[in-house]
């Protein structure tokens, strides 16, 4: 039988656990609202799940109302900060659900479009 060898916390468990704590959760509640097993997320916090998916850490961004970039980032994944960020701040200073941030960008994109054709120089003759 082979003995597993403990691993140091990284950078991305002691986020996750902190984040999951000042958020008052517990693994298993966490997991639970997350849509997950408590395995993966106590693997994840002790440093024995090296390669969590971006799809778990969507979920678990998503229960811990922390962005999605962060996480990402604390494992070793940059992200173009930009749009990122101003999800994060959609989120947190305005209050917006991801439906609200969806309506925002959609907003956003049919005022570019707008100006888009504005700026456009008139056809040749």
């Amino acid at each position: 039988m082979r003995k597993s060898i403990p691993r140091k916390p990284s950078m991305l468990s002691a986020y996750v656990r902190q984040q999951r704590e000042r958020v008052g959760l517990s693994q298993r509640q966490l997991a639970a609202e997350a849509g997950v097993s408590v395995s993966n997320i106590s693997r994840l916090e002790s440093g024995f799940h090296a390669t969590p998916t971006p799809e778990l850490l969507k979920h678990i961004a998503d229960v811990l109302d922390v962005d999605f970039a962060d996480l990402l980032a604390s494992r070793g994944i940059d992200m173009p900060a930009g749009a990122a960020r101003f999800k994060a701040y959609l989120r947190r200073e305005r209050g917006l659900p991801e439906e609200g941030i969806e309506e925002v960008e959609s907003a956003i994109e049919q005022i570019a479009a707008k100006y888009r054709h504005q700026n456009r120089p008139p056809p040749e003759t």
